[in-house]
C-alpha cells in the first residue's frame, strides 16, 4: 500500500524560495487546473473559470481566507490575473497568469544575431513591471467593485486614496500592483472603522435604575469573597460618581469589579485588625483608612466628620459592643452621601434651591432608620 494514495504536488525549490511555499503551491495548483480546464482567451491572456469549492476540495489543508491571502499574494507580485471579486468558496474563481509579463522565453532574434539562450534549468525570472505610484494615480472600478463586495462603501474608499498615495509617494517603494495593495489596505481600514463603530455603539451612560450584572455580582460574591451587602451598598455612590462625570461607557461591569476590590482591600484590613467586640466611647475617632476608603468613593473628608457626633451618641445610648466601630462607621457614611445626592438631585429637579452650608443637617431619615439597615449586619 502507497503511503502517497493520490497525486503530489510537484513544486520548484527555486521558486519556492523566491516567492514563497504556500504561494508557489497555489500557483501550481492554478497550473494543473489551467492545463486541465478551458481557457477564454481575453484582452491577450488566458482566463480560467474554476469553482471555488473544487479548489479549496484540491487543497484541503488551506481555508478560505488562506487561498484569498495566497492568490492576493500572487496577484500582488504580479504572477496572478484575478477577474472579478477576490476568492469565495461560494462563487467562481477567475484567473489568469501575467504570461506577458513573467514569460522566460525571448523574443526571436535576426538571423545575423546569435539566438538568445533561455535561463538555465531551475531558474526563476522575476517580473519587471514593478513600479512607484503616480501623484493623480486612482483606483479603477474594478477595484472600487472588489470592495464593494466585501461590504465596503464607495465614499469611504474614495477618502483613502489621497493618504493612500500620499503615503506610498514618501517611501518611493514600486509595487507590481497598485490596486490589491490599495484593496488590502482599505479593507483593513474599513474593519477598524466597524470595529470602533460597533464598540461605540455599545457605549452608554450610567443611569440611576443600573445595576451590576448577574455575572458581575458571582465574580465579586461568589468568586472573590466579598460580602454581598457591601456589593449592594456601593452600588449607588457608584452611579453618583459615573453620572456627575457624564462618561459613557460599554465596560460598566469592568469598572464596578475594579471599584469594590479597591475598596474592599481597605475594609477587609480595618476588619481583621478589629476582633474584640467593645462598646463605642465619647472620644471615639474612625480609622485614617477609612478616609482612604471615603476618598476611593469620591465622598468628601468633611462630610464624614461632621456626622461622627450623632453616630457616637446613638451608639452610646444602645450600648451594643461591635467587633469594629470604623467598618459599621463607613457603610453609615456610604449610605448617607448617597441619600444626601440623590435629595439635592430631586430638590433640583424640583427647581429648589440647594443650600452650601456644611453644618446644616443632611439626612433625609433619622440615625436610628440608618444604622438599622440591613447593610449593617456586614
Amino acid at each position: 500500500m502507497s503511503l502517497i494514495p493520490e497525486k503530489p504536488i510537484v513544486i520548484s525549490p527555486t521558486l519556492a524560495a523566491t516567492i514563497g511555499l504556500e504561494e508557489t503551491v497555489l500557483l501550481q495548483l492554478l497550473q494543473e487546473c489551467r492545463s486541465h480546464g478551458t481557457a477564454q482567451h481575453s484582452q491577450g491572456y488566458d482566463w480560467i473559470n474554476l469553482s471555488g469549492e473544487k479548489l479549496l476540495s484540491l487543497a484541503p489543508f488551506w481555508r478560505e481566507d488562506d487561498i484569498r491571502r495566497l492568490s492576493m499574494g500572487l496577484h500582488e507580485k504580479g504572477l496572478l490575473l484575478i477577474g472579478g471579486a477576490p476568492f469565495s468558496e461560494q462563487q467562481d474563481f477567475r484567473f489568469a497568469f501575467n504570461e506577458a509579463v513573467a514569460a522566460t522565453a525571448a523574443p526571436v532574434q535576426p538571423s545575423t544575431q546569435t539566438p538568445a539562450q533561455p535561463p538555465a534549468q531551475g531558474t526563476y525570472t522575476a517580473p519587471h513591471s514593478a513600479k512607484t505610484i503616480g501623484t493623480s494615480w486612482q483606483p479603477s472600478q474594478d477595484a472600487v467593485r472588489q470592495l464593494s463586495q466585501l461590504g465596503v462603501t464607495q465614499s469611504f474608499a474614495e477618502q483613502q486614496i489621497p493618504q493612500f498615495v500620499a503615503y506610498w509617494r514618501d517611501r518611493n517603494v514600486p509595487r507590481h500592483s497598485w490596486e490589491s495593495k490599495f484593496i488590502k489596505e482599505v479593507w483593513r481600514q474599513w474593519q477598524q472603522a466597524e470595529a470602533t463603530s460597533h464598540r461605540r455603539r455599545q457605549e452608554v451612560a450610567v443611569s440611576s435604575e443600573w445595576r451590576p450584572s448577574n455575572d458581575a455580582l458571582q465574580i465579586l460574591v461568589r468568586q472573590g469573597g466579598i460580602n454581598a451587602n457591601f456589593v449592594e451598598d456601593a452600588i449607588p455612590e457608584f452611579i453618583l460618581y459615573w453620572r456627575d462625570r457624564g462618561d459613557v461607557s460599554s465596560t460598566w461591569d469592568s469598572k464596578f469589579i475594579q471599584h469594590i476590590r479597591r475598596q474592599w482591600q481597605f475594609y477587609s484590613g480595618m476588619m481583621e485588625q478589629d476582633s474584640m467586640p467593645r462598646a463605642i466611647t465619647a472620644n471615639w475617632q474612625p480609622k485614617e483608612s477609612v478616609y482612604d476608603v471615603l476618598q476611593m468613593a469620591n465622598i468628601n473628608r468633611q462630610f464624614a466628620q461632621q456626622i461622627i457626633p450623632e453616630f457616637v451618641l446613638y451608639w452610646q445610648e444602645n450600648g451594643s459592643p461591635q467587633c469594629s466601630w470604623s467598618t459599621k462607621f463607613l457603610q453609615y457614611v456610604k449610605r448617607q452621601w448617597a441619600r444626601h445626592n440623590q435629595t439635592q438631585s430631586t430638590d433640583t429637579a424640583d427647581g429648589k434651591q440647594q443650600g452650601s452650608n456644611p453644618k446644616g443637617r443632611i439626612r433625609d431619615r433619622s440615625i436610628i432608620d440608618a444604622v438599622s439597615d440591613r447593610s449593617w449586619a456586614s
